[in-house]
């Protein structure tokens, strides 16, 4: 949405090159962030993990593309095509406080077995998927800092086991909902770090799943991702038969708290149906 973070008249956020032409600045963006991500993949950047260490995420990877890398937004933000709010421009300093406190008195969610640290890396990444802190680039911050805490916490995430529109989707609807989705999409994929780094096999193909997560790849309807998501819920709810309700009535409250299918896909040109997440935001 044209805001004043973007060309008058387009949505190309204005950038340090120049690129006016939306295909020309797409692709320069996804490249140089591209190339910054893999940077701290080797070379990860110190910090507390709070909000200071991923607005330093963040600048890094928009170095050289935007003004205001590292910065928060000033303007009001939503997943594409649904009618769904981030948090307020306004509250989110007082929610990165909220979030990040209660990440730290989890210790970084050290020393926990897979249960916790699955549940709790999903809370921390479906509130901060609410808290969008920047105008752009904050899928790419965010999966440079969850693997950055992960690996920290003694655990690694196999991306080859998550499809990432699935995955977008799931951070959608922890929005409207919980993070149960996320959860069950990435308690299969994680994997102790002592095996990762015994296995060269294993090491590597975990880097280059890492690596190769936000390639473009044949995206699906909404309707398909929900029966995609949902499956993996009910996958997950045959280990956890102690909350199955839990995970019922997820799937139940999740579908009648999201806006209507009409709502969905607003300023899209469609005249009906929701509009699929995107990659790389």
């Amino acid at each position: 949405m044209p805001d004043r973070y973007t060309y008058p008249g387009t949505e190309v956020l204005i950038n340090l090159p120049g690129y006016t032409r939306p295909e020309a600045w797409k692709a320069a963006e996804t490249a140089t962030v591209a190339a910054h991500m893999f940077e701290l993949y080797r070379d990860p950047l110190p910090g507390d993990f709070d909000l200071d260490h991923l607005r330093a995420i963040h600048q890094h990877l928009t170095q050289d593309m935007y003004s205001w890398g590292g910065s928060l937004r000033e303007t009001d933000t939503g997943p594409g095509g649904t009618g769904i709010a981030h948090c307020r421009p306004e509250f989110i300093p007082a929610e990165a406080e909220r979030i990040f406190t209660a990440l730290s008195k989890m210790d970084l969610l050290s020393g926990r077995d897979l249960d916790s640290f699955s549940a709790g890396l999903a809370w921390v990444w479906g509130e901060t998927t609410v808290l969008h802190p920047f105008r752009d680039v904050n899928t790419r911050s965010q999966f440079v800092f969850f693997n950055q805490l992960a690996t920290h916490a003694g655990w690694t995430i196999d991306w080859t086991s998550i499809d990432p529109y699935v995955f977008a989707h799931a951070r959608t609807v922890a929005i409207v909902r919980d993070e149960t989705g996320i959860e069950a999409l990435l308690h299969p994929a994680l994997i102790p770090l002592d095996e990762a780094t015994r296995h060269d096999e294993l090491r590597d193909r975990l880097a280059r799943s890492r690596e190769t997560f936000f390639t473009p790849r044949q995206p699906r309807s909404p309707t398909e991702l929900d029966a995609e998501l949902d499956s993996a819920m009910h996958r997950r709810s045959e280990h956890l038969p102690q909350v199955d309700s839990r995970l019922a009535e997820a799937l139940e409250e999740r579908r009648s708290k999201l806006p209507p299918p009409e709502s969905f896909g607003l300023g899209s040109g469609r005249s009906n149906g929701r509009q699929p997440p995107s990659l790389g935001r």
